[in-house]
């Protein structure tokens, strides 16, 4: 008895200190709210690399798994979410002399939660399986495969940045040995059974590969042929059809054999799709420099412009032309003919590119730069370039195949007309990530209207007209009913004609309250919002984001939808700041300058009017305990 009230004593002492400790430093510049994890910063993800065998033979393949653990309460986006912005788990396998490994399974992810979103996740302990084939001439030793795994760890409130575990495979090469680590393959038989045995060699999973994964041959159809279509139509606008007999005539002559034609014209294209899908290939490889340039507004604002200057080329308000001195020095260089000739012209073909190809390939460039993937960057223009090249090989092959391609004439006018709507749709999609989700709408929906108009939709059709017409008729009346839907969808459902729907057609309710996050009026230059509040002697709230994080969006939604915490927040200056990456110089910069310890979002901070820091609330908050939060902030 008298142990416990002593123990009891001692708890009393010890709170009363650790009250008088608190109070005493009370008055510190930042008081880190509950909500907060600030020092919890060790590792929620672990990762193992094991093997099936203890000895591995030559000539044979033997099992692996990355064994991956995640933290209690945590979890981490499946390899396949359910949402693009979500950043998927993801084993990384390097070959090394004597080595190959191949045929990553990953595991089919849980369902979770969050708020009303519906995700696919791991957690707790995950098997991702792949195999390792021994080269029949390794010799025998001790070996280390690189392997890599990545998972963005995230739980119920907020995401931590995308963590990357490094794991070596060790792998000895000799006579055949015993199983081993039977219990582990055996635990996830059951969970793979239905799983492809084997995918092929894999690098890094991208877009294209994902698309396999999920579609089978329809990933490759989707991904590539959808390039491959974009070049082959571009063949026929007007800067590139007139030109093909041209250009064939050149690197083939005029006079020429079925072979020789068909040979010239596979270098001719097969030189500029080498040369296209290098041009991609080194595009996605500095790709982060083109990812941190579209987080800028103004970088973003000029790439839509030039999309819309060319555009407005395509309609013929003025021309843009190659000089044309360079047109002559490029109808010259080709001259002698040959193989020689055909090459050197195919790469000056993919250097020089016309006014009607140059905005696509920058679209393209632009879409492989961003996915970060150089197997993607590669094919995307190695395909495209394929597909602007087929009319060349057909003629090339044939010199009477012109005879069956339609003449040069208004149609070609027409398919101009099509690719200037493309590349202000091109436009649109760029300026998605800094206008609101109905603005983007509206405009989607007056381009497609503007398209039907005037790309055939009103014209008559009579019993004589031809089969061009008709699919302009097709194209133009399918572009007015979607640009239609569209526009009438975002001026009722919003509020513009009538009072917003969701007050008189209650399914449309989730629709609005995505939007909700708009009643704070939030600016998004960091150092400009300090000044001001700072000059208007205003509290600041900053809310920091990533377009992966989901729960970012979940607060936006939840919180900052809600419209007590914005009527509260209107004597704030708010603040918006992206933090795309742990590593970035602006995320680097903004730690230090209000003492954040570690990289977690989303992390509201709440800055009294002297630019003091008095809260810091990490992960989603309800929005009283917001309110209550903000109340205390002067």
């Amino acid at each position: 008895m008298q142990f416990s009230v002593s123990n009891k004593v001692g708890g009393a002492v010890a709170a009363l200190a650790a009250l008088m400790i608190i109070t005493f430093f009370g008055t510190s510049a930042a008081d880190v709210s509950p909500f907060g994890s600030e020092d919890d910063s060790g590792s929620l993800v672990e990762a193992k690399s094991i093997i099936s065998i203890s000895s591995a033979a030559p000539g044979e393949t033997y099992a692996a798994a990355v064994v991956v653990k995640v933290a209690p309460s945590w979890h981490i986006n499946s390899s396949a979410p359910l949402e693009d912005f979500l950043i998927p788990a993801q084993v990384e396998l390097d070959t090394i002399d004597g080595l190959t490994p191949h045929g990553v399974v990953y595991p089919a992810g849980g369902k979770a939660m969050l708020g009303d979103q519906e995700m696919s996740v791991y957690d707790g302990k995950i098997l991702i399986r792949f195999q390792v084939a021994v080269d029949a001439g390794a010799a025998a030793g001790e070996y280390l495969l690189p392997v890599s795994f990545t998972g963005q760890p995230c739980n119920d409130r907020e995401c931590r940045a995308p963590e990357t575990v490094q794991t070596d495979l060790k792998i000895v090469v000799g006579p055949e040995g015993d199983l081993i680590n039977a219990a582990v393959f055996a635990e996830a038989d059951d969970e793979t059974a239905t799983m492809p045995a084997d995918l092929g060699p894999v690098a890094d999973e991208n877009d294209l590969e994902r698309l396999i994964r999920e579609y089978g041959f329809w990933g490759y159809f989707m991904a590539l042929g959808v390039a491959f279509l974009t070049g082959l139509l571009l063949s026929f606008s007007p800067c590139t059809y007139p030109m093909v007999p041209i250009t064939v005539s050149i690197f083939a002559g005029q006079q020429r054999s079925l072979g020789r034609g068909f040979v010239l014209s596979l270098f001719y294209v097969g030189t500029m799709a080498l040369m296209y899908g290098i041009m991609g290939l080194i595009v996605s490889l500095v790709g982060g420099v083109f990812g941190a340039w579209l987080a800028s507004t103004p970088v973003v604002i000029g790439i839509s412009v030039v999309f819309v200057i060319f555009a407005l080329s395509m309609f013929g308000l003025y021309e843009l032309q190659v000089p044309q001195a360079l047109r002559n020095k490029m109808g010259t260089t080709g001259s002698r003919g040959g193989v020689g000739g055909a090459i050197l012209l195919g790469v000056i073909a993919a250097l020089v590119v016309s006014p009607c190809v140059g905005p696509f390939v920058a679209g393209i460039l632009l879409y492989v730069a961003t996915s970060g993937s150089p197997v993607v960057g590669f094919l995307m223009l190695f395909v495209f370039a394929l597909g602007l090249g087929t009319l060349y090989v057909i003629i090339g092959t044939s010199s009477s195949a012109i005879n069956a391609l339609p003449n040069s004439g208004a149609w070609m006018e027409t398919v101009k007309k099509f690719f200037g709507f493309v590349l202000l749709l091109m436009a649109l999609y760029f300026l998605r990530t800094i206008v609101s989700a109905e603005l983007t709408a509206i405009l989607t929906a007056l381009v497609l209207l503007a398209f039907g108009v005037f790309g055939g939709g009103l014209d008559r059709l009579t019993p004589e007209t031809s089969f061009f017409p008709r699919v302009k008729k097709f194209l133009g009346v399918l572009a007015l009913l979607v640009g239609g839907y569209l526009l009438l969808g975002s001026l009722v459902t919003q509020g513009f004609i009538l009072p917003a729907s969701s007050g008189w057609m209650p399914g449309f309710a989730d629709t609005t309250a995505e939007h909700q996050s708009e009643l704070i009026p939030w600016e998004r230059d960091l150092e400009a919002g300090l000044a001001r509040a700072k000059a208007e002697q205003r509290p600041v709230l900053i809310d920091t984001w990533a377009t992966w994080c989901a729960n970012c969006k979940v607060l936006d939604k939840k919180t900052f939808g809600n419209p007590e915490v914005a009527a509260e927040a209107a004597r704030f200056l708010p603040l918006k700041v992206q933090l795309e990456t742990d590593k970035s110089p602006a995320t680097i910069d903004f730690m230090a300058r209000f003492g954040l310890k570690h990289y977690s979002l989303p992390t509201t901070l709440l800055l009294d009017s002297e630019g003091g820091v008095r809260r810091i609330l990490q992960g989603v908050i309800e929005p009283e305990d917001m309110i209550a939060e903000m109340r205390k902030v002067r």
